[in-house]
């Protein structure tokens, strides 16, 4: 088992926009997004509790089986990835795949289709001892290291921005918010505008505190869309750069000061814009 230490991550300007580089907090072979600050304590606890190691069902682009797979590796914990069969499988999940089995994940096939049901169908494929986590890794651990980087940062902007796919990270930013700011969260894919609120906005770690004005932006993408839109530094076709697009898109009208939160990044080395 070795300790894993992440980064602080920098602000950057770029045309008058501040960007929080939190793809950066991982060190090299971790994928470049921030949800790994959260899954790193979680995981740690679950060792603690005396779990043997952890599984996952994947998606077509999501990080998250990579940053299971690197993080079991280093705490010493066994990796289970349930992974989805697409008879015309996109470059970029086969990269993941590469990355699952670099770090010794051990894979299950299972078909491509609802992730929420393959979920309930892996439920009864774990082995005893692995811990199951949840679709999109909405961990509280996330949203409280999440906050706790926050909250040394966003106090001078007025407006910040950011990508929401589980909403745990946004959650974690708009908890350190407060009045007179207003967090803008663009959604990575279109519906559950009320649920993703709720998620967002929740109470349920930091009551009572008195935070900013939540708006959320659904523009109509799909998950696995990308954003072909040019981005002047590391971001992620299919996450944050639909909510850079916007940014560009709506900035005269967004008070400044500007934070855009960057949570993830393309793997280093992918063909970029």
């Amino acid at each position: 088992m070795k300790e894993i230490i992440l980064n602080d991550t920098p602000i950057e300007e770029y045309d008058g926009i501040h960007v929080k580089r939190e793809d950066l907090c991982a060190p090299p072979g971790a994928p470049p997004f921030s949800k790994i600050r959260g899954l790193v304590k979680h995981l740690e606890k679950l060792k603690q509790q005396g779990f043997e190691g952890a599984a996952y069902v994947e998606t077509s682009v999501s990080m998250a089986g990579w940053g299971l797979a690197w993080a079991c590796y280093h705490l010493g914990l066994k990796c289970l990835i349930f992974n989805p069969i697409y008879k015309n499988p996109a470059p970029l999940l086969q990269h993941h795949r590469w990355q699952w089995e670099r770090w010794g994940a051990e894979l299950v096939d299972i078909p491509a289709g609802r992730a929420k049901v393959n979920y309930y169908t892996a439920q009864k494929q774990v082995p005893q001892g692995f811990r199951l986590l949840p679709l999109g890794l909405p961990l509280s651990e996330t949203l409280s290291e999440t906050y706790t980087v926050a909250r040394d940062c966003v106090e001078n902007y007025r407006s910040i921005v950011i990508c929401v796919g589980s909403g745990t990270i946004a959650a974690g930013v708009f908890q350190a918010t407060t009045p007179g700011q207003t967090l803008y969260g663009v959604m990575c894919r279109s519906g559950e505008l009320g649920r993703k609120r709720r998620h967002v906005m929740g109470d349920v770690i930091f009551p009572g505190l008195s935070k900013g004005e939540l708006r959320l932006i659904d523009k109509g993408w799909e998950y696995a869309q990308p954003c072909e839109v040019k981005t002047p530094f590391p971001c992620h076709d299919y996450y944050d750069t639909k909510a850079w697009e916007w940014l560009v898109q709506n900035k005269e009208s967004l008070e400044p000061p500007i934070l855009f939160w960057n949570i993830g990044a393309l793997p280093g080395g992918w063909p970029h814009k």
